[in-house]
């Protein structure tokens, strides 16, 4: 399909518009994947919160300027799909190596996280090895309530233990529970 100038530059600033959008980003290979799986990968990665966008390599190294996506650009080659996550690159790794189990035709190339750390090949696997941001949070959210937990257990252990003792006196002393409470 011949498109003009003025379709392309319209491309390219939807694909700025995803650089900007993005986070995170992968590039995967789409190559030998019939549509109905390319169709089923978008699915599953739209249950992660992750999009993708079928691009045009030449467009793509275009849109991503001097930007921190520039330095993709030597994977854009053949066909090439990004998939972009606002916030959780490790709920999208997790879902494109959940896929290419099923689908080992899907080729994971490279990928950029928060903008900062590019990953090539198998250290995407990586990525995906790495907790979520939903079990980051309960673990951090389980270290802040531990010293907290552990005060109230202090707090209450006094009072707990002379409870204990009063009633220890008063089974020793042969009088029942009303003779300990009477007292």
């Amino acid at each position: 399909m011949v498109r003009t100038r003025s379709q392309k530059e319209a491309l390219i600033e939807e694909i700025r518009g995803v650089f900007e959008e993005a986070n995170s980003i992968f590039l995967v290979s789409l190559a030998g994947l019939p549509s109905n799986h390319v169709n089923a990968l978008r699915a599953s990665l739209r249950k992660t919160g992750a999009h993708m966008r079928v691009v045009k390599n030449r467009l793509a190294k275009r849109a991503s300027g001097e930007g921190p996506f520039a330095q993709l650009n030597d994977n854009f080659r053949g066909p090439t799909a990004i998939v972009f996550h606002p916030t959780d690159p490790v709920a999208m790794a997790k879902g494109l190596v959940d896929f290419q189990k099923d689908h080992p035709k899907l080729q994971l190339r490279a990928g950029l996280i928060d903008r900062a750390q590019v990953v090539v090949g198998e250290d995407t696997r990586r990525v995906a090895e790495m907790p979520s941001q939903d079990q980051i949070r309960a673990t951090l959210l389980a270290l802040i309530n531990t010293p907290a937990t552990m005060l109230v257990r202090l707090i209450g252990t006094p009072s707990t233990q002379v409870a204990r003792v009063i009633s220890e006196h008063a089974k020793q002393s042969g009088g029942g529970a009303e003779d300990a409470a009477s007292a």
